[in-house]
C-alpha cells in the first residue's frame, strides 16, 4: 500500500509520497536517502494550492487509500483543515496516524525534561537523521519559520535526543527589523544573495541592504557553527541542514555540514516502515 507522509509546518504543509515497493535504503552507505518518488509543498496562507493537492494525491493514489502520517506543529484549526483535506480525497478509508512525541522511539531517548513539550517537528526529524545515521553525533539544523538545532547523541543504553537551540528564522529575523525600526527596507530570504554573502566573509558592508541581510544571515550562521564546534570538541560530529532557508543559510557557513530536502518527511518515513 502507498504511504503519504505529511509534514504541517507553521508557514506551509509538505508532503511526501511512496509508492508500494519504494526503495527503503539510502543510495550511498551512511547517506541521508530521499525515500519518496513525488513531493510537494503549500502554503496555508493560499487556499488555492491546498485544493491543488486534492488531485495531485487522487492521481497518485489511482483509486486506493494510503496509508497516511502526520506530523503537525500548526495546531489544531490547520489540523482540522488537513483532516477534512483528507477525507475529501480519499473518503474515509484512508488509515490516518498523527504523530505525538514520545519518551522514546526507534532507539533514540527523548532527553527533554518533559519529553512531551518537544516540538514533534524536532522529534520526528530527530528520529529519521538518527535511522540512517545511528552511531553517529548529529547536528540536526531545521532553517525553517523559526531556526532549530538539536543534538543527538549515542549512549551506551541507545542514541539520547540531548535538547537544542531555537532561534527565530531567517524570514523572521528579516521582517522584524522592518516592522520595528523606522526607516530599514523589508527584505526577504530571496534577498540574501552574492552582495549578503560577500559582507559575511568581509565582515561588514557598504550599504544598508547588504548589511541587514549579511547581519542576519551572520547570527544564523554564528548559532549553528558555535554548537557545531561544541560539538567537534567531544569527537566527530555531523551537521545536517534542513528547511526552507537552508540554501541561503548554507552559503554563510563556514564548517562542513550535508542538506537534505526534509528530515520530518524522512523520519515519518522511518516511522511508517514495518518494525
Amino acid at each position: 500500500m502507498s504511504t503519504l507522509l505529511i509534514d504541517i509546518g507553521n508557514t506551509r504543509l509538505k508532503w511526501a509520497w511512496c509508492d508500494d515497493g519504494a526503495p527503503a535504503q539510502p543510495p550511498v552507505a551512511g547517506a541521508l536517502p530521499t525515500p519518496w518518488q513525488h513531493s510537494g509543498a503549500a502554503t496555508h496562507a493560499a487556499p488555492a494550492e491546498r485544493a491543488a493537492l486534492l488531485g495531485t494525491w487522487q492521481r497518485l493514489a489511482g483509486g486506493r487509500a494510503p496509508v497516511v502520517w502526520i506530523a503537525n506543529v500548526a495546531g489544531p484549526t490547520l489540523a482540522g483543515q488537513v483532516d477534512a483535506l483528507l477525507v475529501e480525497a480519499f473518503g474515509s478509508t484512508a488509515a490516518l496516524t498523527w504523530v505525538r512525541t514520545t519518551a522514546a522511539r526507534g532507539g533514540l531517548v527523548n532527553g527533554y525534561r518533559e519529553p512531551t513539550q518537544l516540538g514533534v517537528d524536532r522529534w520526528v526529524g530527530s528520529i529519521g537523521a538518527h535511522r540512517w545515521l545511528p552511531g553517529q553525533t548529529l547536528l540536526i539544523v531545521t532553517a525553517g519559520t523559526a531556526t532549530t538545532l538539536d543534538i543527538v547523541s549515542p549512549a551506551p543504553d541507545g542514541a539520547r535526543f540531548e535538547g537544542g537551540l531555537i532561534l527565530p528564522g531567517l524570514q523572521l529575523m528579516l521582517g522584524t527589523l522592518a516592522r520595528n525600526t523606522a526607516q530599514l527596507p523589508e527584505l526577504d530570504v530571496l534577498d540574501t544573495g552574492a552582495g549578503a554573502m560577500r559582507a559575511v566573509q568581509a565582515l561588514g558592508a557598504d550599504n544598508t541592504h547588504d548589511a541587514i541581510a549579511a547581519g542576519c544571515l551572520a547570527a544564523q550562521a554564528g548559532a549553528i557553527e558555535r554548537t557545531w564546534h561544541a560539538l567537534a570538541e567531544r569527537g566527530p560530529a555531523r551537521c545536517l541542514l534542513s528547511g526552507g532557508a537552508r540554501h541561503a543559510v548554507a552559503g554563510a557557513l563556514a564548517m562542513p555540514f550535508e542538506m537534505h530536502d526534509n528530515l520530518v518527511l524522512l523520519g515519518l518515513h522511518a516511522m511508517a516502515l514495518p518494525t
